[in-house]
């Protein structure tokens, strides 16, 4: 049996409602749908309160849990591939495997959808636990979806840049691998052999300059690491004292081309995150807000994105306000970055490769 909490006592909601998302609008809406209407002017402590005698059914309960959860369903996307060549048959096979071995009593489950295109689209379902929470905020139900299309001799898979949606993709790597009677290697975009912190930030330059039908318009936000094998030229003027920073992080426009970029470069240091705007080079089209990075940034290793939204276009340029992009928007700009990653990649360990030559 799940451990769930199929009843919530007064002291359950009155610590959900102390939630810093909870404010007192909110509480007042939450005694609305009740038909109950209390002063503006009441403290927000008092408004708790008086919700938390309130008796509370299972729709009621939902609503708070929704209103206090911590998980943010926009995660960042990231993209691999298998190195083998297999059709939709047996890699629906292989995820059938994983389907079975969910577990309904701890919340997982599995949906595959199997297209017409010869792709499969994985959703799965499940529990996190955290007992440190408060009651009604212990258990996030997450869904993570898993795209897997196979083309020529390879396997991509699109999915979230989360620790299940990992242990789904080994789980299927696995399975296929017996179905196919042998090993299956992965290629994932990672610089932990590149040490260079010169190329680690290219890598990110070339992503940047490599959407194709787009160019840079502006860049938002920089985050440099310092590379730890890198020691200071002493016979350098020290312009910026940087004995003890490990990161540094620079918002603004064209932080990018700012001195303090400049500087921190050639101290050693590399790009481990970055986020910029683009626009259509045909100059038809809207603009495009889009974030790239390593969550390992030390090792520049699990490489993710996030479209972060779009700017209509207008006459005299683009809208201030950004809004979400569409599902089709980003399933075309989530195409464009793959792709500028991989030739990124390619660059990188091509320039890689061409040092040691020459040394």
């Amino acid at each position: 049996m799940a451990k769930k909490l199929y009843f919530a006592t007064e002291k359950n909601i009155y610590d959900a409602l102390h939630h810093k998302r909870i404010t007192p609008a909110k509480l007042h809406d939450l005694l609305l749908n009740r038909g109950i209407f209390l002063s503006p002017d009441l403290d927000k402590e008092i408004l708790i309160e008086e919700i938390s005698k309130l008796p509370h059914g299972f729709n009621e309960l939902e609503h708070i849990k929704q209103m206090v959860k911590t998980y943010d369903p926009r995660e960042s996307t990231t993209s691999l591939s298998f190195q083998t060549s297999a059709n939709q048959a047996e890699l629906k096979s292989a995820a059938e495997v994983i389907r079975k071995s969910c577990s309904p009593s701890k919340g997982q489950s599995m949906n595959i959808v199997a297209k017409k295109d010869g792709s499969l689209t994985v959703e799965y379902n499940y529990e996190e636990i955290d007992l440190s929470k408060t009651a009604l905020r212990q258990i996030d139900k997450r869904t993570v979806i898993i795209e897997i299309r196979p083309v020529d001799n390879k396997v991509e898979i699109r999915m979230p840049q989360n620790p299940e949606a990992k242990r789904i993709i080994d789980s299927l790597q696995k399975e296929l691998s017996k179905i196919k009677e042998e090993p299956i290697e992965r290629f994932e975009i990672s610089l932990l052999a590149i040490s260079d912190p010169a190329l680690r930030s290219q890598f990110f330059q070339e992503l940047m300059n490599g959407l194709k039908g787009y160019e840079t318009d502006d860049v938002t936000k920089v985050e440099l690491n310092r590379s730890t094998d890198t020691s200071d030229d002493d016979d350098k003027e020290e312009t910026i004292d940087t004995g003890f920073v490990k990161r540094a992080v620079l918002n603004g426009e064209g932080v990018n081309s700012s001195a303090i970029f400049s500087q921190l470069h050639e101290k050693g240091y590399y790009i481990g995150r970055i986020a910029w705007s683009s626009k259509p080079i045909s100059g038809i089209g809207d603009r495009i807000n889009v974030e790239a990075f390593f969550k390992d940034s030390e090792n520049c290793c699990d490489f993710a994105y996030q479209i972060k939204g779009i700017n209509n276009k207008k006459d005299d340029g683009f809208n201030v306000t950004i809004r979400v992009a569409t599902a089709q928007e980003k399933k075309h700009i989530s195409e464009l970055i793959e792709l500028a990653a991989k030739k990124a990649y390619n660059i990188i360990i091509g320039l890689e490769v061409s040092e040691h030559e020459e040394g």
